[in-house]
This record gives C-alpha cells, structure tokens and sequence, in this order.
C-alpha cells in the first residue's frame, strides 16, 4: 500500500535535511582546518605544534614523570621546558596556574612523542564527546527523535573545534559532569560528589555545584566530592611531595590578582565577566558580583524545583559557565550537554510557543561562536544569547508555577 503523498514529502524533506547537514558540518570543519593550518603556516609547523595548548600539558606531564617538581612552578624554567620539549613553541607563555594533579593526569602521555601524545589526546577527546553526547541524547530522544540532526549539531558546535585544534583539557570537566549525572539518575550522591570532584583541576567551575550542594542540603554529595579532592591530593603527595602544593600555593596570588594578564585572547572569553569589564574599572567588578550572584540565584531556585534531574542539571551546567570568570571558547563546550537537555525540555506541548524562540537562539549562538573563533573578532553577542537562553529556561521552570506541579518521580527522572 503506498504511502501518502504529505508523509513521502515529509520524509524527502528530512532526508534533504540530513544531507544539507552533514555537508554543513563538513564544510565547516574543512573551513576551522583550514584556518588553523594557514595560522600555522606562518611558522612552517602544524596546527597542533603553533597553537595547541597541549604544549603545556605534555610538558608538565614530562616534568611530573621526571619528578622535576621544582619546575612546574617556575614560569621561567617552565618555558623552557616546553621550549626544550617543543622547539616551535618558543613564541608561546604558558602560566603555571594549574593544580599539581593535572601534571600527574598527563605524565604517562609524555612516554610518547608530543605528535603522538597530543593525537591520543584528542581521540580519547572526540570518543568521551561522542559518547556523552549519546548518552544524554538518548534520555531526551522521546522530545528529539531525529538522532542525525543532534548529532550533526554536536559535530558542528564551534567549541569542539577550539578544543581539539588546542588539545585543551576541558573534556576532563564536561566528563567529570556526565558521569556526575549518571550518578544522580542512579541516585548515588556520594559517587556523584565524587565525580564533581574532578572540577576541582579547574575550581571555577564549581561555583554553581557549591551553591546547589549548600541550598539543596546535599551532603552526601558534599562527602564525595570532598573525598574525591583528598584522593587527588594523596595521589599528588605519595608521587610528587609537598613541594608540589607548597609551589602551586605560591602561583594563587599571582593567578587572582592578575587573572587578566593569563588570558592570551581575552576577547575569546564567553562569561558575564566578558561583558562587564566593557564597563569602567570602578563598577565592572562590582557589576559582575551582582550579574552573577542572580544566575546563581536563579540556578539555586530552579534546583529546589520540581524540574526532572536533566532540565535542572542543565541550568547548573549553563550558570557554570556564565558566572566562570575564565570560560574560554574551547570551555564552551559543556554547553553540548544543557542546549541539548533544555532543548528537549522546550519541546514539550506547554511550551511549544516558546521552543521557536529556544532554537532560533541556539541557531544565532552556533553563528556568534563561529564567527568569533573563526575570525578572531570581540563578539560578545555569544554571552548575551547564552544569558537569554538561560532566563528563557529559568522562567519555564520557576515562574510560571509549572515547577511545582511536578511529582517526585517526574523529579528523579
């Protein structure tokens, strides 16, 4: 029996969908290759020798391995280091501003040469992705069934770019998040804690997890994300000494009170903190704490809701990110998780009217990002969309009651 003409016009539609997708994303990644070669073209060197950050991890990797703790926090000597390692990094400066167990995370990938070491890099980068992105999708595939489209956005998103042309090490939170929630759906708020933890290579970001933790009364949370700090710091003691904290505790001075001068691109920066230091010196600080203390508020009441665990894991994970004062390109990347989450979220039928909103927003934050690290612009039209996308959602959940209305198994959900 044939089909309708409406369903078989239907179906070419989402097949001539598909394939206008997949070219995009190829087009796309041809285009960031390409720029990331010809940048690179000015030194002779591929991309991964002129721009990756992995120079840095490799190095203090090899410093770790060799037990030169000395080094790890000594901007001089640790340029050299990376210079002696990687000769045609010369032009670069790379702060000592990471804790000691990030040297220890990278030390068995020094046993490689750097070409080799930052190719495991980045496919051990591009499997978790995929994975996460799998498995977060299919807790929300009922709300967005076309599987190639998600996908295709995910491969398309311009973050992903930046951290695999950069061997950056932001994979470690947005895994350290995924398996936080598994956790939560699991209900085991000790592992999860402990999975949080793992934020603690990169403490910005667990500004928003400290405030959930404390509003939520979450202790058995707060316990593992507590031992899990303590394993990484034992780890650190029984392998690199005290020298290791004693050198690490020196640089925090340093890191806080010229956290600006560590930023090579300040413009690539896409937190609140982006916008406000557009402001005079004298209110942007303060502008900042006020901008920020609301998304946490707002993250803290959603988090009291009766939204399932997704949706509100969501909102912690996009305030993450918009309170961060160091939210880079490549860091944007977490973003995959809630855009996805807030997404499905936005298409069910009480909010239909609203979810056109949801996605024409999504669509122009896709473009203000690949414009801005495609062509190296001040754009900051990324971290307006972000906080519009926040508030949109925010809303939903909050003030229009439908919060409440939510069961406790809806809420596990």
């Amino acid at each position: 029996m044939p089909l309708p003409d409406a369903i078989v016009g239907r179906i070419a539609s989402l097949r001539r969908g598909k394939a206008r997708a997949i070219a995009l994303v190829v087009i796309l990644w041809a285009l960031a290759i390409g720029i990331g070669a010809i940048g690179a073209s000015l030194r002779g060197v591929s991309v991964s020798k002129e721009s990756a950050d992995f120079v840095h991890f490799y190095t203090l990797g090899h410093l770790a391995r060799l037990h030169q703790v000395s080094t790890l926090y000594d901007a001089d000597a640790l340029r050299q280091a990376h210079i002696d390692l990687v000769p045609s990094s010369a032009a670069h400066v790379f702060p000592p501003v990471y804790p000691p167990q990030v040297a220890l995370l990278f030390a068995p990938f020094s046993l490689l040469s750097y070409e080799h070491a930052l190719l495991l890099w980045n496919a051990i980068t591009a499997a978790l992705y995929a994975l996460i992105v799998w498995t977060a999708w299919k807790k929300v595939s009922d709300r967005v069934p076309n599987r190639a489209m998600a996908f295709t956005a995910a491969a398309a998103f311009p973050p992903l770019w930046s951290l695999l042309l950069t061997g950056q090490n932001t994979i470690i939170i947005l895994a350290a998040i995924w398996a936080g929630w598994l956790a939560l759906e699991r209900r085991r708020p000790l592992l999860a804690g402990m999975a949080f933890g793992l934020l603690a290579i990169k403490p910005q970001f667990g500004i928003p997890f400290a405030v959930i933790v404390l509003v939520g009364r979450e202790w058995a949370m707060l316990g593992g994300a507590l031992t899990s700090v303590a394993v990484q710091a034992c780890a650190v003691w029984l392998t690199l000494g005290w020298e290791a904290f004693e050198g690490f505790a020196r640089t925090l001075p340093m890191t806080v009170g010229q956290y600006q001068a560590l930023e090579s691109k300040p413009f690539m920066n896409h937190s609140l903190r982006s916008l406000t230091q557009l402001a005079p010196t004298w209110i942007a600080t303060p502008l900042w704490a006020a901008l920020a203390v609301a998304v946490l508020w707002g993250t803290a009441r959603v988090w009291r809701s009766g939204a399932p665990l997704h949706v509100r894991l969501g909102v912690v994970i996009f305030a993450s990110g918009l309170v961060n004062p160091h939210f880079q390109i490549y860091d944007v990347t977490i973003l995959a998780l809630p855009l996805l989450w807030l997404g499905a979220f936005m298409q069910e039928p009480a909010r239909h009217e609203r979810s056109a909103w949801y996605w024409k927003a999504v669509f122009w934050l896709f473009a203000a990002l690949f414009i801005q690290s495609a062509i190296n612009v001040p754009l900051y039209a990324s971290v307006v969309l972000m906080m519009g996308l926040f508030a949109l959602v925010v809303r939903d959940i909050v003030d229009d009651g439908r919060g409440r209305q939510w069961s406790n198994a809806t809420r596990a959900a």
